[in-house]
């Protein structure tokens, strides 16, 4: 006898996949030479991209980090803008 499941919802989401305010931030540099590690922005999460923007600011200080762009942090992460120094 098999086993049937009903489900209340659909499987496959709705929402759109474009960012949003409802989105959680990250930023990812592009480094000259090693890893972002040891960049303390590279580690933290963002509520909206004006936070992250002002964070890569302090990433350019940085001699190694040739840019910064911002992504979603989904999974998989999703392009949201380059930031210019």
């Amino acid at each position: 006898m098999a086993a049937t499941a009903v489900l209340d919802q659909p499987l496959v989401s709705t929402t759109p996949t474009s960012p949003s305010a409802a989105h959680v931030y990250r930023l990812r540099p592009i480094m000259r030479q090693g890893t972002a590690s040891s960049i303390a922005e590279a580690w933290v999460r963002f509520g909206s991209v004006d936070e992250a923007r002002r964070a890569s600011k302090a990433m350019y200080h940085d001699d190694r980090v040739l840019r910064v762009f911002v992504v979603t942090d989904d999974a998989p992460p999703q392009f949201v803008e380059w930031v210019e120094r």
